[in-house]
């Protein structure tokens, strides 16, 4: 637990400590890192796809995500006269009553698709949920409000979404599904249908999306994967049911046959395992209305959604299971009558990680994937998931929790990873409760793992804490409650909850506290307590009610950066992702390692950018693009930000052949005007307005003839450098960064560089030695220091405020139990409330005292 501190100091403190009871953690959430058995799979962003209904004019999702597009074949509904009719305008397939045949219009569902990949979305998955209007054919329906257990009745006709009934004529549908499956095979050909999902219902159970019985879903799913597998016997298929224990209106409403609406689960489970009929994913629903205790109670998600599903004894253990509509929300029927309004306080961004570690506990019995209404464009990840996401790829390991909450409704979590064949350790808990919505006190959580590392190893950690003092609408809200629109809940979507004049306020509002994460600290591994090699960290923290913390340990390697000759390049996602569109007829896309602009009608000059460049044009000389070409064009045209210029002049134009093969194509920058100084911005351009221009390498190469010299960094002391020696272009710039260990400090840098300057910027221009002088922080004491010389009370303290009495004229100081100091002062008031509860140590004239804040 000790930094690098004096001796005699640590000796001290660990003499305060001694027999001191646990006052900081009442839970202990840990993890093995060594224990192969606690090792599970990746973690993975089970976030990435979106859902849209019946897109008519492309993707309106943001890049990044793929997309599950419901009600794609037709059977939709309009309203005329406030009356709801059928909309025929986007129907697969229509009857000839003349000719008594159907007539298939299947580009009406490719033009819709194209639309959709051109927008550089990738489909993940096509639901073939609403039969086209001409597949009532052959119904007759009875007067509304009577049943024959025959007949459908006429309210049943067209629902809420529209055609809700089983095709009359099953063979008739089957040969269309063959038929659909064929055209889009010939289409976009077999691999890509192949990586398109087919799911056939949409929470079937619901009335409105099924008016049909379960035996009638039972074959209408039956004949539609027959149908599929005929033209593509390897296509993924599956279904969408409500959870296992579903009953619609506790069983007041009946179907057409008498029956109430009830999960058709079991014996659909029951039936393909009997029949041979194979589904390959099994969807479920569910939203999180905060408002409902039972709905919000994330203790029972499990068993409720999932656990009926693979513990019977039919199910196909090698189906996967998504959540296929999902949200956290406020209410489901706001009461402007849109609808349900999403969740915007930390409430829900604790659910939804809380879900995300369902998943991940149980990602080996098939869960999956959780499609989230929303993420438009111009949408982001909220804060939770989007650091959740910086853990994808690493290894999840199995957290064990022990202790006792403050409050014992309080549910406290982690994810623990790791990232493959390295020391990088992460660590994401979270604070929930099931049974109550109310912010409640902080709770100490001690956070320890054990890892490979040798005991007395240093490892440097930061970490993030999100509550809600860091939500942007509960910080507007604390001046602004009068905002909210009457009847609205204050924890929805601003967009939703705000008058216009409050929303307009909300958009210009600057969150006075964001979340971000700390500076980077150290500490040293400790001995493991079962005597076997390796070692443990061990972290002392608090959480606050429906809140986060992010912890990132890592060792010294991962910050270090060996000095080379520099390069600039870009040729992965990563590399790509700055790259944006910077006007209108232009769509960037930077998935698969890959840049890709997409040209479409717009401005003339459609661009793309990247801006926060530090490109010295002195040592480079050469644009090497490794591209592909598929516009009307055969030339590109580029720009950089030369002072005093403006991006339309002295543009470079070169030759891409427009052959759509890949091409190596050297630009020559020397003999280019405008390439000279910094280039901070780089913009390239086309005068087309279709097609693409695929970029699998961009890099700018050295000019020829430019030295090489030698540096060599080193450090006196106990701290961290982010260079490591290596050799550099002339004229390349460093940033030297010194971080010091706990109980040290930075002090300066000497040898051929002599400066107190931190970070230190060098331009290389001569071999250089450079060394980085860390010193321990002055901490020292004499022997007697434990004498009882003055008294402070009182001790502990529930407020963080200690009275000395009869010392106010001397200088006090406070440090924490890792030695460093964080508080100084004069007179004989101490106040450390805005600190962590714990222990702490006083010192006061070469005397110390253990001060305890509970």
């Amino acid at each position: 637990m000790f930094s690098k501190i004096n001796i005699k100091t640590s000796l001290v403190l660990i003499c305060l400590l001694f027999c001191l009871p646990n006052i900081y953690a009442q839970v202990t959430l840990s993890t093995d890192f060594t224990d192969s058995a606690n090792k599970k799979e990746p973690l993975h962003n089970i976030w990435s796809i979106a859902n849209r209904i019946s897109p008519k004019n492309g993707s309106n999702i943001r890049p990044g995500l793929k997309m599950n597009i419901v009600r794609m074949i037709g059977g939709i509904k309009k309203t005329v006269d406030g009356k709801n009719v059928k909309d025929l305008e986007f129907d697969t397939c229509l009857y000839d009553s003349i000719n008594n045949v159907y007539v298939y219009k299947f580009e009406r569902l490719t033009d819709r698709i194209d639309k959709i990949l051109n927008s550089q979305t990738e489909i993940h998955q096509i639901v073939l949920d609403q039969p086209s209007w001409a597949f009532q054919h052959g119904y007759t329906f009875i007067p509304t409000g009577t049943r024959d257990n025959v007949n459908f009745r006429e309210d049943e006709q067209i629902s809420i979404y529209g055609n809700s009934l089983p095709p009359a004529d099953k063979q008739a549908y089957h040969d269309y599904i063959k038929a659909l499956m064929t055209h889009l095979v010939a289409t976009y050909g077999e691999e890509k249908v192949l990586s398109w999902r087919f799911r056939v219902g949409s929470e079937i159970e619901t009335p409105d999306h099924w008016y049909g019985t379960k035996q009638d879903f039972i074959e209408h799913f039956e004949n539609t994967e027959r149908a599929v597998r005929a033209v593509l016997p390897n296509a993924v298929i599956g279904l969408h049911t409500r959870a296992p224990d579903f009953l619609y209106k506790n069983g007041t409403v009946l179907n057409y046959k008498g029956e109430p609406f009830a999960s058709f689960a079991k014996d659909l489970i029951e039936y393909c395992a009997d029949n041979n009929v194979r589904y390959d994913f099994w969807g479920v629903s569910d939203y999180v209305v905060l408002g409902s205790g039972t709905l919000r109670n994330m203790s029972i998600k499990y068993d409720h959604l999932f656990a009926d599903l693979v513990n019977h004894p039919k199910w196909n253990a090698n189906a996967i299971i998504d959540l296929m509509e999902y949200a956290t929300v406020t209410t489901m029927n706001g009461a402007d009558g849109k609808g349900f309004i999403n969740a915007e306080t930390t409430h829900a961004e604790i659910v939804e990680l809380y879900f995300s570690n369902i998943y991940y506990k149980n990602k080996d019995k098939g869960l999956d994937l959780v499609y989230r209404w929303g993420n438009k464009t111009g949408t982001v990840d909220p804060p939770g998931i989007k650091v959740l996401n910086t853990m994808n790829g690493k290894d999840h390991y199995t957290t064990t929790i022990s202790g006792t909450p403050q409050s014992s409704t309080n549910d406290i979590d982690a994810i623990f990873a790791k990232k493959e064949n390295a020391a990088e350790y992460d660590v994401l808990l979270y604070n929930y409760n099931n049974s109550s919505l109310t912010y409640r006190d902080n709770e100490n959580v001690n956070i320890s793992f054990t890892t490979e590392l040798a005991e007395g190893t240093t490892l440097y950690y930061r970490n993030m804490a999100y509550s809600k003092d860091n939500n942007k609408l509960q910080n507007f809200l604390k001046e602004n409650a009068g905002f909210v629109k009457s009847g609205f809940n204050d924890r929805g979507s601003p967009d939703r909850i705000l008058t216009e004049a409050g929303f307009t306020a909300y958009e210009a509002y600057e969150n006075p506290n964001p979340h971000k994460y700390t500076e980077w600290k150290s500490i040293v591994t400790t001995p493991r307590n079962d005597g076997k090699s390796g070692s443990i960290i061990s972290i002392d923290t608090e959480i606050p009610s429906f809140a986060f913390e992010k912890f990132e340990f890592r060792t010294e390697d991962y910050f270090q950066t060996t000095i080379t000759p520099a390069t600039v390049v870009w040729t992965t996602t990563e590399d790509f992702s700055p790259w944006t569109a910077v006007s209108s007829g232009m769509v960037v896309n930077t998935d698969d390692d890959k840049l890709t602009l997409n040209y479409a009608d717009g401005f003339a000059l459609p661009m793309a950018a990247i801006t926060g460049l530090n490109i010295n044009s002195e040592l480079y000389g050469t644009l090497q693009l490794v591209v592909k070409n598929n516009t009307p064009a055969s030339t590109l045209q580029m720009a950089a930000n030369i002072p005093g210029t403006q991006f339309a002049s002295g543009r470079k134009k070169f030759t891409i052949p427009n052959d759509n093969q890949w091409h190596t194509i050297d630009v020559d920058l020397t003999s280019w005007s405008h390439w000279s100084g910094i280039i901070t911005e780089f913009k390239v351009y086309e005068k087309v307005n279709s097609g693409s221009m695929v970029f699998d390498r961009i890099e700018f190469l050295p000019k020829s003839g430019v030295e090489v010299f030698n540096v060599n960094i080193s450090k006196e002391g106990n701290g961290l450098l982010n260079y490591k020696s290596g050799t550099s272009f002339s004229g390349q710039q460093f940033d030297l960064n010194a971080i010091a260990n706990q109980g040290w400090k930075f002090q300066e840098w000497t040898g051929d560089i002599q400066s107190t300057e931190n970070p230190l910027t060098i331009t290389v221009s001569s071999d250089l030695n450079i060394t980085a002088k860390f010193v321990q922080e002055s901490l020292s004491i004499d022997d007697n220091t434990l004498k009882n010389s003055f008294v402070v009370y009182p001790n502990p303290s529930s407020n963080g405020v200690f009275t000395i009495k009869n010392h106010t004229k001397e200088n006090w100081e406070i440090y924490n139990v890792n030695g460093a100091k964080i508080l100084s002062g004069k007179g004989d008031i101490i106040d450390v409330s805005s600190f962590s509860k714990g222990l702490y140590i006083l010192k006061l004239e070469n005397t110390y005292k253990k001060l305890i804040y509970n």
